[in-house]
């Protein structure tokens, strides 16, 4: 049965005009546009698809990687001076620091990527897996440089130090993260865990952007107590 023939059949069944009218028109509108619509409907549907295979491991080629090594590169260019003479124990010294806070960061946030269901997990679940990992990135990378610089001669007081400094000068940095974790997690803009994700590691990447910033302003502050040891 063609598209004129259904229309008869209708006429003759209905008996309000209104209703005729308005059903002709709108099988008439439908009709043209079938091939706009079937396209438009296509579209939506692929959009979802590719929404929902999205997988969070893709995620190990974010550019949160290559802004490590970046980071890390620019440090080693840092020189420190003592009383205007080039201090090679505190230079080395800072190097050190952000490569172990590089390579402790990024140990942790492959973890991530590569956890089990994460893409099916709860919202909650997830937000408590990145809390207490970028805790435990604190921890790991605070334990290791503790570990290197007293096995250099430096004393477990100077070493206390330089770490609090640090910390002192990152904090704002840190208590942001929560905060924006807090508000990614509570968000109708990120609607599934890859999103949610992508959120985090995008915060986190900006965050070591200001690294280079607050491992010169850590070790500016430091005097010339470790000029003299022979930090091999």
């Amino acid at each position: 049965m063609n598209l004129l023939d259904l229309l008869n059949n209708l006429f003759y069944k209905l008996e309000n005009q209104y209703l005729i009218s308005t059903t002709i028109v709108s099988s008439l509108i439908i009709f043209t546009l079938r091939k706009q619509i079937q396209n438009k409907f296509k579209k939506f549907t692929f959009r979802e698809d590719t929404k929902q295979i999205t997988k969070i491991s893709a995620l190990i080629d974010h550019d949160i990687f290559r802004t490590f090594s970046r980071v890390v590169k620019e440090v080693s260019n840092m020189k420190f001076y003592t009383n205007n003479k080039y201090d090679s124990t505190k230079s080395r010294m800072c190097l050190d620091f952000a490569k172990q806070k590089s390579i402790s960061c990024q140990f942790l946030m492959r973890e991530i990527l590569l956890t089990k269901d994460i893409s099916s997990m709860s919202t909650d679940t997830l937000k408590k897996l990145i809390l207490e990992k970028q805790s435990q990135m604190h921890i790991n990378y605070v334990r290791e440089i503790k570990s290197l610089w007293l096995s250099k001669g430096i004393s477990p007081k100077n070493v206390d130090h330089v770490i609090r400094l640090f910390e002192g000068f990152r904090f704002d940095v840190v208590q942001s993260f929560e905060h924006r974790i807090s508000a990614i997690f509570g968000s109708s803009f990120h609607p599934n865990n890859f999103e949610r994700v992508l959120a985090v590691f995008d915060m986190w990447a900006m965050g070591i952007d200001l690294l280079p910033k607050d491992m010169n302003t850590t070790f500016e502050k430091l005097n010339g107590k470790f000029k003299d040891i022979k930090y091999n």
